[in-house]
């Protein structure tokens, strides 16, 4: 059987829009045998992490960064 599963990472610098601190984000993007687009995110040093969460827009990493603005301290 052949897996063909899509995996992307990505190292995020986010500066939320009423914090003066900046969090780096570890988010990763993978696809499932039936298309579907799930994301998962860390925050080193903050103990912040989001679980694998499916993701709905076209625009995974945009939807992944949006995830991570809603923990981030405002």
């Amino acid at each position: 059987m052949e897996r063909n599963h899509s995996k992307k990472h990505y190292l995020a610098e986010i500066d939320y829009k009423n914090c003066s601190e900046r969090w780096s984000w570890d988010i990763y993007i993978v696809a499932n045998e039936n298309q579907e687009y799930l994301g998962k995110a860390l925050a080193p040093g903050k103990g912040v992490e989001i679980p694998w969460t499916l993701l709905g827009q076209k625009d995974y990493l945009g939807e992944m960064i949006e995830i991570c603005e809603e923990l981030m301290p405002k």
